[in-house]
């Protein structure tokens, strides 16, 4: 099995898991409030990945937590998980599932702002593009969804930041480390937000198992995550990261009988569009700068 092979297998697998992660928060949602689920699945998650770091050996200094960037990243990683689980109580799993899609196009033009990359115009055109998408999707200023709609544009907001601070962090930090670190904010962030929620109640057997499950999905989704950032050409393996959109629409029908009207529709057929373009692009830019085009320059 070659690299692009390996890397789209990880990379179909990591956005499945998401997906199946995100329906089951929506699914208990429905008996425990939401910063009860947050707080849960939390600590399950940091025991597995801190479990995971020690053994594996990739435990840092704690000091590291308190330098800005990474500061910044868990930060922003506990409110992105947060708005998210909050957003997929109220609004439909395919439609948080394509809001979310647009993070790597909004990445982009912050990478533009932050770091001083160099974004051309087909890439600023795919970022608009699929903003206009997400707006499309969630439809802020019909009050179809009310603050929902908010709720989810704002977690794309903490996810960009998230992968832009991410991007700055220094490659001597474990990624397990770092997810570490994070799923322990998201367990905080669910305390700090109970007093603003529903009474905590004791979950059900069931609740505790779809929990449990969700919780294992978030450690074997970021594992594979990693994965498949690092096996194969990013020009191959990338564009199936989109994987996961049919199937949040049929998990959403299967499951709450969810159909997206003909806007929304639209709205994620835009965000995909937008992001295939913006991968099509950046594979060119790779293929002009390997040695093989060098050579027959």
């Amino acid at each position: 099995m070659n690299d692009n092979l390996k890397g789209i297998l990880a990379v179909l697998s990591c956005s499945t898991v998401f997906v199946v992660s995100d329906a089951i928060v929506k699914l208990v949602s429905a008996s425990l409030p939401v910063s009860e689920i947050i707080f849960l699945r939390g600590l399950m998650a940091t025991v597995m990945l801190a479990a995971g770091t020690m053994g594996l050996g990739y435990m840092r200094p704690l000091a590291v937590l308190l330098e800005p960037l990474m500061l910044a990243r868990i930060v922003a990683a506990a409110g992105a998980s947060t708005l998210v689980v909050c957003s997929l109580r109220d609004l439909p799993l395919a439609n948080v599932n394509a809001v979310m899609q647009m993070t790597p196009l909004a990445v982009t033009a912050g990478a533009a702002i932050v770091y001083r990359e160099r974004v051309g115009p087909s890439r600023w055109l795919a970022a608009i593009a699929g903003f206009v998408g997400v707006l499309l999707i969630v439809k802020p200023t019909s009050g179809v969804f009310g603050w929902a709609a908010y709720t989810v544009l704002l977690a794309l907001v903490f996810t960009t930041t998230r992968d832009l601070t991410t991007r700055g962090l220094s490659r001597d930090i474990p990624s397990m480390f770092v997810g570490a670190a994070s799923a322990a904010a998201i367990t905080l962030s669910g305390l700090l937000v109970s007093p603003l929620d529903a009474p905590w109640t004791m979950p059900s057997p069931q609740a505790w198992k779809l929990m449990a499950f969700s919780a294992a999905c978030l450690f074997a989704g970021n594992t594979l995550l990693v994965m498949s950032l690092r096996t194969g050409e990013i020009g191959v393996v990338a564009p199936f990261r989109y994987a996961p959109v049919p199937l949040s629409i049929f998990l959403g029908y299967a499951w709450w009988g969810d159909i997206p009207d003909g806007i929304a529709i639209a709205g994620i057929f835009l965000v995909l569009a937008a992001g295939l373009s913006l991968l099509y692009t950046e594979r060119l830019t790779l293929l002009s700068k390997s040695p093989r085009s060098e050579r027959a320059s």
